[in-house]
C-alpha cells in the first residue's frame, strides 16, 4: 500500500521536506504526498504575503555562522552545502555558487571584526584568512582602496533562494506532490482539520514556522528587513559581511546587477513594513561599501518573522503519525536541506516500525 503524507506549510522547510519525501526510490511504492501551503505557492498572486523564505538572502556561510552555532550544527551546515548541490543536478539553475565570502569593518569598527574572527570555529578544510590591502583588491577590484584588510571565509556560497522557490514547485509537480493553496490547517488535540474539513493520512509533516505556535509555545518570532536593488555598475562577485556599529550588515550579489542588502534582527512579532531608521541605516551602509550603489534602483524592501526557539536551535519532534521541524531562525537555507534528509529518515523509520508498507 503507498503511504499518504500530508505535508503542512508550503515556505522553505515544506518545500524541502516534499523534495525529500518525493526523491524516486524513497519509498517501496511511491508515497501519496500533499502540500499545503495557507496563502499561495507564488509571490506574484494577490493573497501573496511576504514569507522569510523569499525576503531571505539565501547565504550559506557555515563558517561564518560558527561563531552563533554549536559545533553539530556547523557540520550539518556543510551536509546541507552538499545536499544543495545534489538538488542543483536535478533542477534548473538557481544560482548556487561557493566562491567564499568577505567580512570587513571601516577603521571604527575594526575591534569588532576582530572580535568576530577569534570566535569563528575553524574547520578541518576551512579557515580564515586575513587579506592586505593589496590582497583583498585581487580579489573584489571594486573594494580598492575603502579597506585597508579584511578576512577571507573560503567555501562559504549563496544561491538565487527565489529561483529555487520557482523551481522546486516544478519538480514537486513532475513528482505528482499536490499542491494545495490557500488550506487553512490546525489541530484540534490529535485531529488535523484543513478548511474545516477532517483530514486523513498516514503521516503529517508539520513545517509551517510560526503558524505552529498554538502547539509549539515556546516558538518566538525574530523580525527581518531585507533590501534588494539592481546594480550594474557594482561588481562585486561574493557575498560581503560589513560591520556596523549596531549589527553586522550582509550584502549577496544574484547576478545580472542584483543585490540584496539586509541585517536587521529584532525580537519582534511586528508584521508590518520596514522601518524608517533600518532602511537608511541599510542605504547609507551599501554606499559605504561601494558608492557606485547611489544609483541603484531599488526593487523591495521587505520585513518577514522567522520562527526561532529559545536556544536558536532548530527541533525535529515526533510521535506515531507526526513529525514536526521548528525553530530555523536565520539558518533555514544553511541546515533546511540537512534537516529535511532527517525527516524522510524518520518517515521511513515510523513507516517501518509499524509495518504500514507492502514490500512484496
Amino acid at each position: 500500500m503507498s503511504p499518504t503524507l500530508l505535508i503542512l506549510g508550503g515556505g522553505l522547510m515544506g518545500r524541502l521536506c516534499a523534495l525529500a519525501l518525493s526523491e524516486p526510490g524513497l519509498w517501496p511504492k511511491p508515497a501519496r504526498i500533499r502540500l499545503l501551503e495557507k496563502g499561495s505557492f507564488t509571490p506574484d498572486q494577490k493573497m501573496y504575503q511576504p514569507k522569510a523564505a523569499f525576503a531571505a538572502a539565501a547565504m550559506l556561510s557555515p563558517l561564518a555562522e560558527s561563531v552563533l552555532l554549536e559545533q553539530d550544527l556547523v557540520e550539518m551546515g556543510y551536509r546541507g552545502m552538499q545536499l544543495w548541490q545534489q538538488l542543483q543536478q536535478q533542477l534548473p539553475d538557481f544560482g548556487l555558487q561557493q566562491q567564499g565570502a568577505l567580512l570587513l569593518a571601516h577603521p571604527q569598527q575594526q575591534h569588532l571584526l576582530l572580535h568576530l574572527v577569534s570566535q569563528i570555529k575553524a574547520q578541518p578544510e576551512y579557515k580564515a584568512k586575513w587579506l592586505t590591502k593589496t590582497e583583498l583588491t585581487e580579489l573584489e577590484p571594486s573594494l580598492a582602496g575603502r579597506f585597508q584588510h579584511g578576512c577571507y571565509l573560503p567555501g562559504e556560497g549563496q544561491l538565487d533562494n527565489q529561483a529555487f522557490l520557482d523551481h522546486s514547485l516544478q519538480l514537486l509537480q513532475q513528482r505528482g506532490v499536490a499542491l494545495e493553496a490557500q488550506s487553512t490547517t490546525e489541530f484540534q488535540g490529535d485531529e488535523l482539520w484543513c478548511n474545516g474539513k477532517l483530514e486523513a493520512a498516514d503521516l503529517v509533516i508539520d513545517c509551517r514556522g510560526l503558524g505552529a505556535q498554538p502547539e509549539v509555545q515556546q516558538l518566538r518570532s525574530v523580525r527581518g528587513e531585507v533590501l534588494r536593488v539592481k546594480a550594474t555598475a557594482v561588481k562585486l562577485s561574493r557575498p560581503v559581511r560589513l560591520f556596523h556599529p549596531r549589527y553586522a550588515l550582509y550584502i549577496a550579489p544574484k547576478g545580472d546587477g542584483i543585490f540584496v542588502l539586509g541585517a536587521t534582527e529584532l525580537e519582534s512579532a511586528d508584521q508590518s513594513g520596514p522601518s524608517v531608521r533600518s532602511t537608511l541605516e541599510l542605504l547609507s551602509a551599501l554606499y559605504s561599501v561601494d558608492p557606485a550603489f547611489a544609483d541603484a534602483e531599488i526593487l523591495s524592501l521587505q520585513a518577514s518573522a522567522r520562527p526561532a526557539l529559545p536556544d536558536n536551535r532548530p527541533e525535529i519532534q515526533q510521535k506515531p503519525g507526526l513529525i514536526r521541524v521548528n525553530g530555523l531562525y536565520r539558518h533555514g537555507y544553511l541546515l533546511g536541506p540537512a534537516l529535511a534528509e532527517q525527516v524522510a529518515q524518520l518517515a521511513l523509520l515510523q513507516f517501518s516500525e509499524t509495518k504500514e508498507l507492502c514490500y512484496g
